[in-house]
């Protein structure tokens, strides 16, 4: 079982599609609109493909340097991304799609994750509610203004 949130924008722009997808399958581009601290290791030279690896690195609750592998899993330019990270023996799955619209194009991100278990999973939609879900509204909205601004 696992928890999903996916978070959705418009963009208005005849030339947004395109500009949208090359901006998010940067990677290395990834820490300019995260709602939080975030680096991957090691630098990435030149574009991704199918099976690239890096380390992405975050801070979450009492860990200031919390680390995950990260595997492109599916890459379907200009409109499909999927990254599969691994972070304590479990999988996130991030999906991000592009799809062309009369005047530019939706932007969607869908992460699922692991539900939690035991105590974690009793205060989890607390959590969620007030850590998880607006960090990832707060991320695509930062995500919105950079592609805005392409």
């Amino acid at each position: 079982m696992s928890e999903r949130i996916t978070t959705t924008f418009q963009i208005d722009a005849p030339a947004a599609p395109g500009k949208a997808f090359d901006y998010i399958a940067d990677v290395s581009k990834h820490a300019e609109w995260s709602p939080g601290p975030y680096w991957i290791d090691p630098p990435l030279n030149g574009p991704i493909i199918e099976g690239s690896s890096f380390v992405s690195h975050g801070r979450i609750p009492r860990d200031k340097d919390h680390a995950n592998r990260v595997v492109v899993t599916r890459l379907d330019p200009p409109r499909l991304l999927v990254l599969t990270s691994e972070d304590r023996g479990q999988q996130f799955v991030h999906t991000f799609e592009v799809t062309s619209t009369p005047d530019g194009c939706r932007v969607s991100r869908t992460v699922d994750s692991p539900k939690p278990t035991g105590f974690l999973g009793l205060i989890f939609p607390l959590i969620f509610a007030l850590v998880i879900k607006p960090d990832a509204k707060r991320g695509m909205q930062n995500l919105r203004q950079r592609i805005t601004g392409l």
